[in-house]
């Protein structure tokens, strides 16, 4: 038993259970819209890079790591090439990232793509100011305890410029990484003191560039950022406000954006919704067991993170939805555009429900696509994800009470 479940069960004088919040503190600058990555270079240089490491998956066929490296030699910035292996960073990436930065001379970093080239970034700007502990060690969980883990960690170095390319991820603007432990199949939360890029470029013109299942798993990711944080326990009003507004731009925009990516009305909603997802969470909204659940899968079998998210989202909603009442119906209101003035909170808390389940369906998600048999997970992945999952950082933003049985019912009712 976690010890964060045993204080559940013992007597405590403490009235609230998170009687203070902390806001912001977890989010960075960012330029956004039309035409922002022209501006690259100059932000570069206006950060002291001169030399940067560019560190990219590559984004095959795009055309958008030529065009970025254009602009920084125009702006006399130099440019090597670090390319991360996979769309989820392992701790291979990052130790072979600090090599890379300390053979090429740059002195700062440019990274370019999604969640995984800004999350590896900000690893090997942590490593290189940590250099004489494993990532393991610096490991943001609920026990031990975060907040004893993240004062011993020293400020991330070097300045970041993240230029983003998706509609998931906002790691671009945060202040947390997540890597996976290949090994022991183990995905887990980092977080230190300036690991927030120096500013995020986010220009819905790079949006364009996905194809069909990336943007609406990038999507579906973002919807999350924004849903997650409406309905946490946390209860942090500021997070709250951006998580409603980016959770209606996400219902009015994503399936337009997923399947016609030149329609430029929804593709810059959704670069906003983007940007509102991870103020979210950053601003101290919590994420919940969706991404808890969906972490560790990715752990097992390198799946996108998107779309690991769309498959917990479901059964995740549907445990949780009586534990915040209020919040689903708020979202069935406001988000989904919902009469709900004849229901109490829990019709109108289902009815949220049936509506985060058809955006799911809507943008091609299917149900076959969200079974763990589909991608060969037997009962004892199950298992083994369980125990990860609930000790995973974004347990913390949970709206109900979870559990290692919690999350072994819900893997396996999705076999």
């Amino acid at each position: 038993m976690y010890s964060f479940e045993e204080f559940r069960a013992t007597y405590h004088e403490e009235i609230k259970q998170f009687p203070m919040h902390m806001i912001g503190g977890f989010n960075g600058s960012e330029s956004i819209g039309w035409g922002a990555v022209k501006m690259t270079g100059e932000q570069c240089k206006l950060a002291g890079i001169k030399h940067a490491l560019l560190v990219t998956t590559g984004l095959k066929g795009t055309g958008i790591i030529d065009e970025v490296q254009a602009i920084c030699t125009h702006a006399g910035v130099e440019t090597s090439i670090f390319k991360v292996g996979q769309s989820n960073p392992r701790e291979e990436d990052v130790i072979n990232g600090v090599k890379a930065f300390n053979d090429s001379g740059a002195d700062g970093f440019l990274s370019v793509g999604g969640g995984s080239s800004h999350d590896t970034t900000k690893m090997i700007r942590m490593m290189l100011a940590n250099p004489e502990a494993t990532m393991k060690e610096k490991a943001c969980v609920l026990d031990p305890n975060f907040m004893t883990v993240v004062p011993t960690i020293k400020p991330c170095l070097y300045a970041q410029v993240a230029v983003n390319t998706t509609t998931g991820t906002g790691a671009e603007m945060t202040g947390f990484a997540v890597v996976t432990d290949w090994e022991s199949h183990w995905k887990y939360v980092l977080v230190a003191a300036n690991m927030i890029p120096t500013i995020g470029i986010l220009d819905p013109a790079l949006l364009r560039t996905m194809p069909q299942n990336i943007a609406a798993q990038s999507g579906i990711d973002c919807f999350v950022h924004s849903m997650g944080g409406f309905v946490s326990r946390l209860g942090n009003q500021l997070a709250r406000a951006c998580g409603m507004r980016g959770a209606k731009l996400c219902w009015e925009n994503l399936a337009e954006f997923s399947y016609n990516r030149l329609n430029d009305k929804a593709c810059e909603a959704m670069a906003w919704a983007q940007y509102l997802g991870a103020m979210t969470y950053a601003m101290g909204g919590g994420l919940g067991m969706i991404h808890g659940l969906a972490h560790q899968i990715s752990a097992v079998n390198d799946l996108h993170h998107g779309l690991t998210n769309a498959m917990t989202m479901v059964p995740v909603v549907k445990r949780n939805y009586v534990a915040a009442a209020d919040g689903y119906a708020e979202l069935a209101r406001n988000a989904f555009d919902v009469d709900t003035r004849a229901l109490d909170r829990f019709q109108a808390a289902e009815i949220a429900v049936e509506k985060i389940e058809y955006l799911r369906n809507v943008v091609g998600i299917t149900d076959e696509a969200c079974k763990l048999s589909t991608y060969n997970l037997t009962e004892a992945d199950c298992k083994h994800m369980a125990g990860n999952s609930v000790n995973d950082l974004c347990n913390e933003g949970s709206a109900r009470d979870w559990t290692e049985e919690d999350s072994f019912d819900v893997y396996m009712s999705m076999m």
